[in-house]
């Protein structure tokens, strides 16, 4: 495995992961879905993460993540084919089911080869291998916006699935080859563990609470969009911007980490991520949430890079990807799981203008018990 190679995994996955993403919401609000029906299809998108990584992770550890992502990618690009015929509900429920199974290991599996190879080779790190997907997502975005003006929004199922297909070509193991045969390490971890930190086990809920809080930007910013009036080319452009703004970031959080620590690096986040959501709140403009929009780069690449760090500080090294579980668990899963559900039902009463407005609330709060729960940390530590 090369640095090169790393690189152009996260580019091509995530170009497929943005393809049907970024559209998804948009063409079932096309097909008359109603947005408790959106939410609760999002919610069991981000329920099962929780469950399935782990058992995901189990299995490379016997296997080899290479050879478990080629399993996973596979099946994926097959059922991705066929989800654009599902427009009964409770079919797609439980279609979505079936295609979480697979898809969700892939992201969380390449963070821990990433991570693993970063170990490996000094010249490479997390931030500027992840930079990557986020180019790829970029890229993905902004074709996409375009495209999908041209063509059915349908076709961004056999797209995704080609994509997916293509990376099949970078996961080949050579049959005489010297080179690590990367696994995840993704142990159970026992709620002893926990519950003896008390620090990160504060930690988590907060984690918890903060994935429901931003959900609205990491899940819903096309709806926003579309309830603004934007078409798929302006909807396509705003996710550029997202990605495009976390490339220098995953870099600048890196190096902020390396100066002054996760704490901060994570505080710095959420206060941004409050002032991004009431800027959506109170100035409902297609201009000004598009120049919104770039301040992602700090309330994700900046969240991500201290979140991973300040866990692995928490946990023994041999249990840095079962570090990688946690957050994706809890961040992406439940909390998202809780958001989307949240979102899903605010949005037929409110408006997206209006889920804005009420998670800027929430999120705000979840800001102050953070500030307060590190400054506490940071005292206790000089005593």
């Amino acid at each position: 495995m090369t640095g090169a190679r790393v690189k152009t995994l996260y580019f091509i996955l995530y170009l497929g992961f943005a393809t049907w993403r970024v559209f998804y919401n948009i063409y079932l609000e096309e097909n008359n879905f109603s947005g408790t029906q959106i939410g609760v299809i999002n919610a069991l998108i981000q329920a099962t993460i929780f469950v399935i990584v782990p058992i995901w992770g189990y299995i490379a550890d016997k296997k080899g993540i290479r050879p478990t992502l080629r399993i996973a990618v596979f099946i994926t690009a097959i059922l991705l084919m066929g989800l654009g015929n599902i427009l009964d509900f409770w079919w797609l429920i439980a279609y979505i089911f079936i295609l979480t199974l697979f898809h969700h290991p892939l992201a969380p599996l390449i963070d821990a080869l990433a991570v693993q190879f970063s170990q490996t080779n000094s010249r490479y790190y997390y931030g500027n291998l992840r930079l990557w997907g986020s180019f790829g997502w970029a890229v993905a975005s902004v074709i996409g916006g375009f495209l999908f003006m041209a063509v059915s929004l349908k076709m961004v199922f056999p797209i995704t699935s080609i994509l997916f297909f293509a990376t099949i070509l970078f996961l080949r193991t050579p049959k005489k080859s010297s080179t690590i045969l990367y696994k995840p390490h993704f142990e159970r971890i026992k709620f002893k563990e926990i519950r003896n930190n008390t620090a990160l086990l504060i930690f988590l809920v907060i984690i918890f609470f903060y994935g429901i809080a931003s959900s609205p930007v990491n899940a819903y910013m096309n709806l926003y969009f579309s309830e603004l009036g934007a078409d798929n080319s302006v909807i396509g452009i705003a996710y550029t911007i997202q990605s495009l703004s976390e490339l220098p970031f995953f870099i600048i959080g890196n190096r902020l980490l390396k100066r002054f620590g996760s704490r901060l690096v994570i505080i710095i986040s959420m206060f941004v991520m409050v002032v991004r959501l009431l800027v959506y709140a109170l100035v409902p403009s297609i201009p000004v949430a598009l120049g919104i929009c770039a301040l992602q780069g700090i309330t994700l690449s900046f969240l991500l890079v201290g979140v991973v760090d300040y866990l692995h500080n928490q946990l023994p090294k041999s249990r840095h990807a079962t570090a990688q579980s946690l957050l994706w668990g809890l961040y992406f899963g439940l909390g998202h799981t809780v958001g989307n559900l949240l979102i899903g039902v605010i949005k037929d009463m409110k408006g997206m203008v209006g889920v804005m407005y009420i998670f800027t609330f929430l999120t705000s709060i979840i800001f102050l018990f953070t500030t307060i729960d590190f400054a506490l940390q940071f005292r206790k530590r000089k005593e």
